[in-house]
């Protein structure tokens, strides 16, 4: 498989153009249209249709792209990896995790790790499980971070839950108690996570054997999104201790209030590496540093600031 041919396939599916893709891949544009003629060439089907002057991805293309990407930033790490080895320097760590780590847990644990050790390179990604747990398989990441779910023979894993508390506007009669109980609740509108996300399920039971209407509105896919319509108003959204954390300090949501919620219902997460490729001795260090530091906000709950 040649390399160049895949970096112009990438470039021309992100692009839309052969030009553009020529330009940032440093060949003419003639030389970036024969190594896309030659791939198509070679894995015998089309890749791109031309519409209103851009080349829009076929559906072969867009499921060939993930598996190309991957390869790309294999390589990339590796060379990367090559570099630091030469110059004598420390080794990269990469990351993969869902959104709600990824937003200020990681970076602030991952800026500490880095000033104790100056000679490190990160890489810090955000995706989705499916794509973190083949990920972690196959040694692109050493360290993930999931929804838990069942167990794989390709991961060593450390289960985790985090508490989760209620965000209510201000204008909510629970705003003024000091926690939400589901009759507080009531039939007042939520704003959740999918429907087989872990923590919804678990709310929807609690509605269920309390014998209450569920009256959820909006689906959306992160916390963070949730939060928002909290803040205008629209319902109440439950977030995990990570979020809480941060709240006063990362989000400006002027109308939202977080107080405990019961029944308690706990947001599931797995910190994943590989069980075949044992972590390097610097990417040990900071998988143990992100145990203890997990530990410690499950120790407190980090309730949110008053």
């Amino acid at each position: 498989m040649n390399i160049k041919r895949l970096r112009i396939f990438h470039e021309v599916f992100v692009t839309g153009s052969i030009t553009r893709a020529a330009e940032r891949s440093f060949v003419s544009q003639p030389a970036a249209s024969k190594m896309l003629a030659n791939f198509e060439a070679e894995i015998g089907y089309k890749l791109f249709v031309r519409h209103n002057g851009k080349l829009l991805p076929t559906d072969e293309a867009h499921f060939l792209h993930d598996e190309v990407y991957s390869i790309l930033q294999g390589l990339s790490h590796l060379e990367d990896s090559l570099k630091a080895a030469r110059n004598n320097k420390g080794g990269r760590l990469r990351i993969c995790s869902i959104f709600g780590p990824a937003y200020r847990f990681l970076p602030e644990l991952i800026a500490d790790y880095m000033k104790k050790n100056p000679g490190v390179q990160v890489s810090l990604h955000h995706a989705g499980c499916s794509v973190i747990r083949q990920g972690v398989a196959s040694g692109q990441y050493q360290i993930g971070l999931v929804d838990k779910s069942e167990s794989s023979l390709s991961h060593e894993s450390v289960s985790m839950d985090l508490p989760c508390f209620c965000a209510v506007p201000l204008d909510h009669p629970a705003a003024q108690l000091d926690e939400v109980t589901l009759a507080d609740a009531g039939t007042s509108p939520w704003i959740t996570l999918d429907s087989e996300n872990a923590t919804t399920r678990e709310l929807r039971r609690a509605y269920d054997d309390a014998g209450i209407t569920f009256n959820r509105i909006i689906e959306v896919h992160t916390t963070v999104h949730a939060m928002s319509f909290v803040n205008l108003g629209m319902g109440l959204t439950l977030v995990d201790a990570l979020n809480c954390r941060y709240f006063s300090d990362a989000f400006n949501f002027p109308n939202i209030r977080l107080l405990p919620f019961r029944p308690r219902i706990m947001e599931p997460l797995e910190i994943i590496t590989s069980n075949v490729r044992p972590l390097s001795g610097m990417a040990r260090d900071f998988y143990d540093g992100l145990i203890l530091e997990l530990d410690k906000i499950l120790g407190g709950e980090q309730a949110p600031k008053a």
